[in-house]
C-alpha cells in the first residue's frame, strides 16, 4: 500500500528535530548531575537519560498512531490548524502517555481536532480533563455514552453501571434481581468522572450509593465523541 502524504504538515521533520533536541537535552542532564555530589550526581544524569528516552520512543508510537488514524479515515493532510494553547499541551501529555491504549485516545483526538470533517471543536478541556482520567475512566465513560444512545431512542432516562467496564445497562434494561453495586475499582472511576465534570448521577440512585445509577452530561458526551473513532 502506497503511504499517503505526511498528514502532519511536517511534524515527521519536526520529530527527527526533536531527536537531535534529545540527544542535546541528554548531554545537558549529564552536565547537571556535575553539581551534586557522590551517587546524586549520577542518579540524576541517568534518571534524565531514561526520561529523554522514553518520551522519544512515545513520540515515534504517537506518530505512528496518528499516521494510522489519519489513513483509516483518508486523511492526506490536517484539514484544520490546532490553535497552540491546545496543541502544545496535547501534545506534551500525549508524548508523555506510557499506557498505549490511552495514547491512543489522545492520537485520536489529535486527528478529531485537526480534521474540520470531524465536526470536533477543538477545546482545552478536553486536554485537561483526559489528562486526569486513567484507560478505565476512558472505558466506562464510552460504554455509558453506548447505553445512553440506547436511551436517546426513548425509555426511562439512566445509566446502570453495575457491569461496568465490559458494558452499562439502559434504564429500561436493568436486571431488577441484579446487585447494583459496581466493582470497588469501577465505582473510584465513576467518581472521578463525576469530578471532571462528565456524568451526574440520577436523582433515583440511593443517596449513598450515587454512581449506580447515572447521566452523561453535555461535556462528557462531547468528550468521548471527541476521542472516538
Amino acid at each position: 500500500m502506497t503511504d499517503v502524504p505526511d498528514p502532519t504538515g511536517g511534524w515527521a521533520k519536526a520529530t527527527e528535530e526533536g531527536a537531535k533536541a534529545s540527544r542535546e537535552a541528554i548531554q545537558a542532564s549529564r552536565e547537571l548531575g556535575r553539581f551534586f555530589s557522590g551517587p546524586a550526581g549520577e542518579l540524576v544524569g541517568m534518571w534524565w537519560d531514561h526520561l529523554k528516552v522514553v518520551r522519544f520512543e512515545r513520540q515515534v508510537r504517537l506518530w505512528e498512531r496518528v499516521r494510522h488514524f489519519c489513513n483509516e479515515r483518508g486523511l492526506l493532510a490536517p484539514t484544520r490548524k490546532i490553535p497552540l494553547n491546545i496543541g502544545a499541551p496535547l501534545l506534551e501529555n500525549a508524548t508523555l502517555e506510557e499506557d498505549d491504549g490511552l495514547q491512543d485516545v489522545w492520537a485520536r483526538l489529535l486527528v478529531n481536532s485537526a480534521d474540520v470533517s470531524s465536526g470536533i471543536e477543538p477545546r482545552r478541556g478536553f486536554v485537561s480533563v483526559l489528562a486526569e482520567m486513567s484507560l478505565l475512566d476512558v472505558r466506562n465513560l464510552a460504554e455509558i455514552w453506548n447505553a445512553t444512545k440506547l436511551n436517546d431512542e426513548g425509555g426511562p432516562i439512566g445509566v446502570w453501571t453495575y457491569e461496568l467496564p465490559e458494558r452499562a445497562i439502559p434504564a429500561r434494561n436493568a436486571d431488577p434481581e441484579r446487585d447494583p453495586n459496581p466493582s470497588p475499582d469501577v465505582e473510584i472511576s465513576l467518581s472521578n468522572l463525576a469530578r471532571l465534570g462528565c456524568i451526574i448521577s440520577s436523582n433515583r440512585a440511593p443517596v449513598l450509593q450515587t454512581h449506580h445509577l447515572v447521566n452523561l452530561t453535555p461535556f462528557g458526551r462531547a468528550l468521548i465523541e471527541a476521542c472516538a473513532k
